[in-house]
């Protein structure tokens, strides 16, 4: 008897814990939803695969047989679009520079103008310290 009573405390025991470690029905519905979603995605990947692998296995004789065409005109348009894309992106620096150079004529300030000055002001200190030295030069020459 007293050892079927500790089994059933022990088994209680047992009970109570899972049920305190158990988790709750809304951790439960996020469960079900996450492995539902996975399993979505693991399907709609899947079929995207096979998709994939049977277009190329249609597509390939037309690839081999258009390729004399295909290869040139792949090669073709491939050059134009990066000679678009370089003539593109030129214009909008040209015009970006443009549009600077008139705002820092126009005395606007852009981005960056504090530092073309300090630069400028450096220029003129410079030419002013070689002129006075090439004053000076000429001076303990011609004396």
């Amino acid at each position: 008897m007293a050892d079927q009573d500790q089994a059933k405390q022990q088994a209680r025991r047992i009970m109570s814990r899972l049920r305190e470690r158990a988790p709750n029905s809304r951790q439960l519905l996020g469960i079900v939803l996450l492995l539902t979603a996975a399993l979505i995605v693991l399907v709609l990947g899947g079929i995207t695969l096979a998709g994939a692998g049977l277009s190329l296995a249609l597509a390939t004789p037309l690839f081999i047989l258009f390729s004399p065409i295909l290869v040139p005109l792949a090669g073709i348009v491939a050059v134009g679009t990066g000679g678009f894309v370089s003539l593109s992106a030129a214009f909008v620096t040209a015009c970006s520079a443009v549009a600077w150079l008139y705002n820092y004529v126009k005395g606007r300030h852009p981005v960056g103008a504090d530092k073309i000055d300090a630069v400028k002001h450096k220029i003129a200190d410079t030419a002013s310290h070689v002129s006075e030295k090439a004053r000076e030069v000429a001076r303990d020459v011609g004396a």
